[in-house]
C-alpha cells in the first residue's frame, strides 16, 4: 500500500468540506461561510468552540480504538473550521 502523501491528504479534507460537512449545513465548502457552524458556536455554552472541540476529541479517540484514517481526516475538518472561525469568536478559551 503507498503512503498517502499530503496533497492527497489535504483533497480528501477539502473533498469532506464540500461533501459530508456541506451535507450538513457545518461548511458550505472550504472557503464559503459556515451558517451552522456560526449559530452552534454562538450558540453552545462554554467554549465558543466547544462542538467542533468535541468532535475533533471524539473523531480521534475514535481513531485510536478503531484505526479508521478517515477519523482523522474528520478531525483536520473540524480543526480547520475551528481556525477559520476563530477570529469571529470571543477569545476565552481557558486553559
Amino acid at each position: 500500500m503507498e503512503r498517502m502523501t499530503f496533497k492527497e491528504f489535504v483533497e480528501d479534507v477539502s473533498a469532506l468540506l464540500g461533501g459530508t460537512a456541506s451535507g450538513k449545513g457545518y461548511s458550505e465548502g472550504p472557503d464559503a461561510p459556515g451558517e451552522l457552524y456560526d449559530f452552534v458556536m454562538r450558540n453552545v455554552g462554554g467554549s465558543p468552540h466547544a462542538h467542533a472541540l468535541g468532535e475533533i476529541i471524539y473523531k480521534v479517540v475514535r481513531y485510536a480504538r478503531k484505526g479508521n484514517v478517515e477519523d482523522i481526516k474528520k478531525a483536520a475538518c473540524w480543526a480547520f473550521l475551528v481556525a477559520k472561525h476563530h477570529e469571529e469568536s470571543p477569545h476565552e478559551l481557558k486553559g
